[in-house]
């Protein structure tokens, strides 16, 4: 045997059995033979292809094919396959009903007793379908009245007997829900009175809000200057960056040291100028004798006034002067200005 024709056996027989297997979780068994039956519904309640058929809630088949009744979109055509030897009355109601709580449907094939020959349902023929809803399929159209009325007066006796045990002022969950319906009480009052200053202030936020408008209309407008500043400090940053601040500061630094040492050379002068002060003070020292001695000053003073009337007499009488280079001596004559005197 050639490998291609190995490859295609091998082929051949994994599609039979994906088939298979495919009709298996759908449901069908292809070893037996089946009935079919057609059923018209105008609502199939999200009914899905391959749902169980079922009687009594024992497995008879399932749903082969679920269409649009090609002469009427308002009618659902749906195909069921059922079991051969399960033979159906015609008088069978086949019903939509929920198999779980998580939503899963199938078709209840209701009727009583059983039949044989032409009192059963032939293949091809159309079976009366219904819905049936989740409470309805659990306890049935005759005890779905009974059922809800004991609910309902259960859950009477339970919101009565709930109130009752709220209204206690010992009742925790009662005292927080009254303090609940208090804060939502004066959250009302709140936004009440939220909304009449709002509405007080209606004006205000509309002046608020237009100038708002102004301020940002003239900042669009201002905005070529604002980017014209902002280069200008973009540039200064830029050119502060490249300044040599070391150098300038080791300049400054020199100039400091060197202040510093003028100020110590004044300082120093100023204390021995200090010290030759404290000096004449205290009296020593020829310029503290003139200062505080009054004879020699007084002396002094004699001395310079004669010096001066000696100095006008020669200008004012040369030749009374020159008397040594003469034999005959010139007698004194004393002037009649004399400066002494006046």
């Amino acid at each position: 045997m050639s490998r291609e024709v190995k490859i295609g056996l091998f082929a051949v027989i994994a599609l039979t059995i994906a088939y298979l297997g495919y009709n298996f979780l759908r449901g069908k068994d292809l070893f037996s033979s089946n009935n079919l039956f057609y059923i018209e519904y105008g609502n199939v309640d999200q009914l899905q292809t391959g749902a169980p058929v079922l009687v009594n809630g024992f497995s008879v088949g399932n749903v082969k094919e679920i269409y649009l009744k090609p002469e009427n979109y308002n009618i659902i055509m749906v195909e069921i396959e059922v079991r051969e030897d399960v033979n159906i009355p015609k008088a069978t109601l086949a019903e939509i009903i929920p198999t779980g709580l998580m939503g899963g449907k199938g078709i209840q094939l209701t009727f009583t007793g059983s039949c044989s020959g032409s009192d059963c349902v032939q293949s091809g023929e159309f079976l009366q379908g219904s819905v049936k809803g989740m409470l309805d399929s659990y306890v049935g159209v005759d005890k779905l009245k009974e059922y809800t009325n004991v609910v309902q007066n259960g859950l009477t006796t339970v919101v009565d007997s709930l109130s009752a045990e709220l209204g206690k002022e010992d009742n925790e969950v009662g005292n927080s829900m009254r303090d609940l319906q208090a804060t939502l009480q004066n959250l009302k009052s709140t936004t009440y009175q939220l909304n009449s200053m709002l509405a007080g202030s209606k004006d205000d936020i509309a002046l608020t809000m237009s100038n708002m408008s102004a301020i940002s209309e003239n900042l669009k407008q201002q905005n070529a200057q604002i980017n014209s500043i902002l280069a200008n400090t973009a540039s200064f940053t830029g050119q502060l960056k490249n300044v040599n601040l070391v150098k300038t500061t080791d300049g400054a630094n020199e100039a400091i040291a060197s202040l510093e040492t003028t100020l110590a050379t004044a300082d120093k002068a100023m204390k021995d100028l200090s010290g030759l002060v404290n000096k004449v003070n205290n009296g020593s020292g020829t310029m503290s004798m003139l200062m505080n001695n009054p004879d020699l000053y007084n002396k002094l003073s004699s001395t310079s006034a004669n010096l001066d009337y000696l100095l006008q007499d020669i200008r004012l009488n040369p030749k009374r002067y020159t008397r040594i280079l003469k034999r005959k001596q010139i007698p004194y004559v004393k002037p009649e200005d004399d400066p002494a005197h006046n």
